[in-house]
């Protein structure tokens, strides 16, 4: 697909995940489900530290994306864990589709073929992605920009 024929992720949301503002980009998606929350959003591994002697320090999903540069993601969470949980954990999350590459414009075309808007993709906290977890770290200034929950 060529870059130029369709519409981008906003540059200064593109900006905030590819320079040092944020490691993930998020949108919430219509659910088909009314008893789920759904997302997609955008990794960027590379800036993830998996040096750590901690192995549950990220999700399965993004561990298991270490060598490469991005992962997207779209997933659901039951409602119910959203609002009664006080974190999200590997076991919470339903993953409809996921892929790991390594340019923007494989983002695109992963995006394309799930018909993702991409002007709709802003910072997590803005889309209240992970909503109660992410929203509770976020305003107690606990939360350091990476989605390192541990499990329970």
């Amino acid at each position: 697909m060529a870059m130029n024929n369709q519409t981008l992720i906003p540059r200064n949301v593109w900006y905030g995940l590819d320079g040092k503002g944020y490691d993930s980009i998020a949108q919430e998606l219509a659910s088909e489900d009314p008893l789920l929350r759904k997302w997609a959003a955008i990794y960027a591994i590379y800036k993830y530290d998996f040096s750590s002697i901690e192995p549950f320090r990220y999700y399965d999903f993004i561990n298991n994306a270490k060598n490469s540069q991005y992962a997207t993601i779209i997933f659901s969470i039951p409602v119910e864990t959203i609002e009664t949980s006080d974190g999200i954990d590997d076991r919470d999350i339903q993953i409809l589709n996921y892929e790991k590459m390594n340019s923007e414009e494989k983002i695109y075309n992963f995006l394309e073929a799930h018909q993702i808007d991409t002007e709709l993709f802003t910072p997590p906290w803005r889309c209240e992605y992970h909503c109660n977890y992410l929203d509770k770290m976020y305003k107690s200034g606990c939360w350091n920009g990476r989605f390192s929950i541990t499990k329970k």
